[in-house]
């Protein structure tokens, strides 16, 4: 019994017509890309506190922030694409995944239930602790604005496609809130995934726990 194991036996379960949900392969390959060039867009940033700003410091900028839309606009695309058709489809949708995930979880609870007691109670309480340890960091850290959802980097766009042309003598104010709504939204996204990741051990568990004890109850009664 480990979490190892319970996350491998998940991922290893078919995801059924919640996989339209899942980023494709090609889309996670151009978000890194995205990343490294929102990194690298900020290089002439540093580079003019320590020598004369230069013509190919605002090209490698420009380059570097067009690399970043470039590489994120498909996923955003995508991701408001496929928003837009679980609402349309949301009540079907919702009845076919419930169908397909009711015998996937009967045999993960079913492999969780055969686990020794003290073992199912150990994970469960870690599971609960952590998912509150993480809630409260996430809460700290981002408060209300998590459920801004991507209008951070929206925001941060606007901020540097306003400075277009001259990137180099973007008011400092700005350069730091847009490259900060940029990380915020890549955090909160990553801490959010995890959370939703931690809830799930933590139902499963639980829901383990209860299958485990029906049986006792009953020979009580």
């Amino acid at each position: 019994m480990s979490f190892t194991e319970l996350d491998r036996r998940l991922r290893t379960m078919p995801d059924g017509p919640a996989a339209i949900l899942d980023t494709p392969k090609s889309y996670r390959i151009a978000n890194l890309i995205g990343g490294v060039a929102a990194v690298l867009t900020f290089v002439p940033f540093v580079l003019i506190q320590f020598m004369p700003p230069e013509r190919w410091m605002v090209v490698w900028a420009q380059i570097g922030f067009s690399v970043f839309l470039l590489a994120l606009l498909p996923g955003i695309v995508r991701s408001y694409g496929v928003l837009g058709w679980t609402l349309w489809t949301w009540r079907a949708d919702q009845v076919s995944q419930l169908d397909h995930d009711m015998p996937q979880f009967r045999t993960i609870l079913a492999w969780l239930s055969a686990q020794p007691q003290h073992a199912l109670t150990e994970h469960h309480r870690v599971a609960r602790l952590t998912l509150a340890q993480m809630s409260v960091r996430i809460g700290m850290f981002a408060g209300g604005l998590e459920r801004l959802g991507v209008l951070p980097v929206l925001v941060s766009v606007w901020l540097f496609m306003r400075n277009w042309k001259d990137l180099l003598d973007m008011p400092a104010w700005q350069l730091l809130l847009g490259f900060g709504l940029m990380l915020f939204y890549v955090v909160m996204t990553v801490g959010n995934l995890k959370r939703i990741r931690l809830q799930l051990y933590e139902s499963l568990l639980g829901e383990a726990l209860a299958m485990k004890s029906a049986p006792a109850s009953r020979r009580h009664e």
